[in-house]
């Protein structure tokens, strides 16, 4: 019976991570417009006048 290869099997599960993180990185990057609609969203809250402290 063969041995297992431990180091094999550790550097394909690193590979395939690596390629979920650059896929990952991927789509982020291909879609800005996502992040500028919830600048938007938290925008009108910093307009707001400061409260008094009672």
């Amino acid at each position: 019976m063969a041995k297992p290869n431990y180091r094999h099997a550790k550097k394909q599960k690193e590979a395939a991570r690596k390629a979920r993180q650059d896929a990952k990185q991927q789509r982020r990057a291909s879609a800005p417009e996502a992040a500028d609609v919830t600048d938007a969203v938290d925008a009108p809250a910093e307009l707001e006048p400061a409260k008094p402290i009672a």
